[in-house]
């Protein structure tokens, strides 16, 4: 039997490590958005960079409303991105495209955060409350993406 991607969605997943744990958070990402698929080349390396043992960066409005978990491959320089109109769900997940190989992941932990990058998909609920328990750690940059990649459908 040939495996392939199921073509309304792909899942992407990537597998963080934090103090001797580490916990598995599957991204359902849009295949038609540019820059989703650029995420699934980010957790494959098919395009020579990763997400691959990036760190976690920062939260913003940790403990509150709106709160989002930011990380992934990106250029120190111009990582501090302002929101811009308009809200997300709880559990979306955006994009920020620094270039064709680098880039952030922003993941939308509580309801109506404000939006940070390009929509891509979503997380699912066990994923959600992984985030969010990361969220609240002192120190989120200790939280690395110790794997990534595609799941393939049977």
């Amino acid at each position: 039997m040939v495996k392939r991607l199921h073509p309304n969605y792909t899942i992407t997943f990537l597998d963080m490590a934090w103090s001797g744990r580490r916990e598995r958070v599957f991204i359902w990402v849009n295949p038609n958005i540019t820059e989703a698929r650029q995420v699934v080349d980010l957790c494959t390396g098919q395009r020579g960079s990763s997400f691959f043992n990036t760190r976690l960066t920062r939260v913003w409005n940790k403990g509150m409303p709106g709160e989002c978990v930011f990380g992934g491959n990106y250029d120190s320089g111009v990582n501090r991105m302002l929101p811009s109109d308009g809200y997300c769900d709880k559990g979306t997940v955006m994009f920020m495209s620094h270039t064709d190989k680098s880039g952030e992941f922003i993941i939308n932990t509580s309801d109506k955060s404000k939006k940070f990058g390009i929509e891509i998909g979503y997380v699912g609920i066990s994923g959600l409350k992984v985030l969010k328990e990361v969220a609240q750690l002192s120190d989120i940059t200790q939280v690395t993406v110790v794997d990534c990649g595609v799941r393939v459908a049977a």
